[in-house]
């Protein structure tokens, strides 16, 4: 069976002999394009057959990573609740630092923060204006908050604490 590149060519020297024959299709001009056109017809067959199995390829791809993701969702929850389960128990045992043979758990202080109670009392010049929405700006805050300003609506936070796991 010919390439479809082959059958191309072949077409093209189809029309070129048809243009040089001012149309008129001989016999073997006729039997030469029937050939042609079924083989095209074979080949575009096996190609939509071989696209129908990378079609049905895809939608089984799909549905394995949404599958996966789920698997994903769930090992990263339970990673979380283990974090948690261990920084309470060493909160508990005022515990800041567990040192074992393959890694350490340690109770480390956030960097300060800063928790918005009203937006809408929090002075402009305190906000970053994004088109038609007003947002406050909590880099700016912090760093006014840290230099004893007051600002209205909003409150430091430097108490709050993480787990890291090395």
């Amino acid at each position: 069976m010919a390439h479809l590149y082959e059958l191309t060519k072949e077409l093209t020297v189809i029309n070129d002999e048809l243009i040089t024959a001012e149309g008129e299709i001989t016999p073997d001009l006729e039997k030469r394009l029937d050939q042609v056109n079924l083989a095209l017809t074979e080949k575009a067959t096996g190609i939509r057959k071989w696209r129908a199995m990378i079609d049905t390829d895809t939608s089984g791809l799909d549905a394995e990573i949404s599958r996966l993701q789920k698997m994903k969702k769930i090992k990263v929850n339970l990673a979380d609740r283990l974090d948690t389960y261990v920084k309470g128990c060493m909160e508990a045992a005022d515990l800041k630092k567990i040192e074992t043979p393959i890694g350490t758990f340690a109770i480390q202080k956030n960097p300060p923060s800063v928790e918005i109670v009203s937006e809408e009392m929090v002075p402009a010049e305190f906000q970053t204006v994004i088109p038609e929405q007003r947002v406050p700006d909590k880099k700016k805050i912090i760093a006014a908050l840290k230099d004893g300003y007051d600002v209205p609506g909003a409150k430091y936070i430097d108490d709050r604490t993480h787990l890291r796991v090395k």
